[in-house]
C-alpha cells in the first residue's frame, strides 16, 4: 500500500549537481533515491593532511558547482594566504567566469577572524547567495589569542566562533530561496595523548561544526594498487600531479565510508580527463599491463608518460570518459552507469 502526505508551507528540496567527476557522484549519491551528485544546501568540511591539494580541489569543485547553479559568484575567506596564482588557474581550468569570484574582507574596523566570518556568512544572505569557502578553520585565530600574550592558554577557544559560525550558516542554507553550498577546509593532527598508544587524528575547529556538518570529506594521497602491474601498493603520486582520495566520513543524505578520486595537476586544479582514467583504473575497467594502461584491448602507453605529455589531450581522454557512462558489475568494485 502507498502512502502519501500533503505538507503545509514550503521545504527547499536538498537537491544535486552532478559534477565532471564519476566516482564522486557515486560516493555521495542518495542512497533512499539512489541520484548521484554532490549535495547542495550543505555545509562542507574537507580536511586532511597540510599540502595534499585540499584548496586546490574544493576551488575547481566549488566552480563546478557554481556553473550548474547559474553561475553564482564564490565568496572565498582565505586565512592562509593562499597563491592567487593556484586559485586563478584552478578556476579557469573548469571554465568560471573570474568576475564572479572575491576574496572576503571587509572594509571598515580591525579586520578580525570573527567579523571576517561574519562577512563570509553575510555572502549566503544575499541576493543571489554566493558559494562560500573558509580556507581554512585550522588558521582561525581568536580575539583572545591575537591580543593575549604569548603562553596564554588558549585552547579550545577557535571552537566558539566556529559553532557560532556553524549554527548561523546551517540555518542560513535552510532558509535561503536559492540554493548553495559552504566549503570549510581544514587540516587533520594527530591528538596528543590518545590512550593506548595508537595514532589518533582531529580536525580542529571543534565538535558542534563537525555535528552540523551535512557533508565531511577526510582527504588523502593514498597507496593503491591499481597504478601498479600487480606488484604491490604504490603511492599515487607524480613528478607534476597525483590522485587526491576522498573518504566520506560523513552524509547525511547518503551513504558514509564511500571512496571517490580526482587527479589534481599542482597549480593546475583537477583535470577530468586523468580522473576518469583513474576512475576506470580504480573501477576495474581499465588496467596497467606491463606498465601500459590497456583497456578494451588497447594499449593506451605507460602511465607516467600519460600524466607528463597528455595534460592538454582532449580527445586521448574520451575512450576513459566515456566507459564510465557504461553499465559495469558493481559486485566486482565497480561504478554503475551515470544517468
Amino acid at each position: 500500500m502507498s502512502i502519501s502526505f500533503e505538507f503545509v508551507g514550503n521545504h527547499f528540496p536538498i537537491g544535486r549537481v552532478v559534477t565532471p567527476f564519476h566516482s564522486l557522484n557515486h560516493a555521495l549519491r542518495d542512497t533512499n533515491s539512489n541520484e548521484i551528485g554532490f549535495p547542495i544546501r550543505t555545509l562542507v568540511e574537507a580536511y586532511g593532511n597540510t599540502g595534499i591539494g585540499k584548496s586546490t580541489f574544493t576551488t575547481s569543485l566549488a566552480s563546478y558547482i557554481s556553473q550548474a547553479l547559474d553561475n553564482l559568484e564564490i565568496a572565498y575567506l582565505d586565512l592562509e594566504g593562499q597563491d592567487e596564482n593556484m586559485i586563478t588557474k584552478a578556476l579557469s581550468t573548469s571554465g568560471y567566469d573570474a568576475s564572479k569570484f572575491r576574496w572576503v574582507e571587509i572594509s571598515k574596523g580591525k579586520p578580525t577572524d570573527e567579523k571576517l566570518l561574519g562577512a563570509l556568512l553575510d555572502t549566503l544572505l544575499e541576493e543571489p547567495p554566493c558559494i562560500g569557502i573558509l580556507d581554512s578553520v585550522a588558521e582561525i585565530s581568536p580575539v583572545s589569542e591575537i591580543e593575549g600574550e604569548i603562553g596564554d592558554a588558549n585552547m579550545g577557544r577557535r571552537a566558539f566562533p566556529m559553532a557560532q559560525f556553524t549554527r548561523q550558516v546551517t540555518r542560513a542554507l535552510r532558509m535561503i530561496e536559492l540554493p548553495t553550498v559552504m566549503f570549510m577546509i581544514n587540516h587533520m593532527y594527530e591528538k596528543m595523548g590518545a590512550m593506548g598508544g595508537a595514532k589518533v587524528y582531529t580536525a580542529p575547529g571543534g565538535t558542534v561544526k563537525e555535528n552540523l556538518a551535512k557533508l565531511r570529506l577526510e582527504m588523502k594521497v593514498p597507496y593503491v594498487d591499481y597504478l601498479s602491474s600487480g606488484d604491490g601498493k604504490t603511492e599515487a603520486r607524480f613528478e607534476n600531479g597525483w590522485v587526491l582520495q576522498g573518504k566520506v566520513a560523513k552524509n547525511r543524505s547518503g551513504a558514509k565510508n564511500e571512496i571517490f578520486q580526482v587527479f589534481i595537476y599542482g597549480g593546475w586544479g583537477i583535470h577530468t580527463g586523468m580522473t576518469a582514467l583513474v576512475d576506470c583504473l580504480a573501477s576495474g575497467l581499465a588496467a596497467i599491463k606491463t606498465g601500459k594502461v590497456a583497456m578494451d584491448g588497447q594499449d593506451f602507453g605507460h602511465l607516467k608518460k600519460i600524466v607528463e605529455n597528455k595534460r592538454d589531450d582532449v580527445e586521448f581522454f574520451l575512450p576513459f570518459q566515456n566507459a564510465l557512462r557504461v553499465p559495469v558489475d558493481t559486485e566486482s568494485n565497480q561504478v554503475d552507469e551515470e544517468e
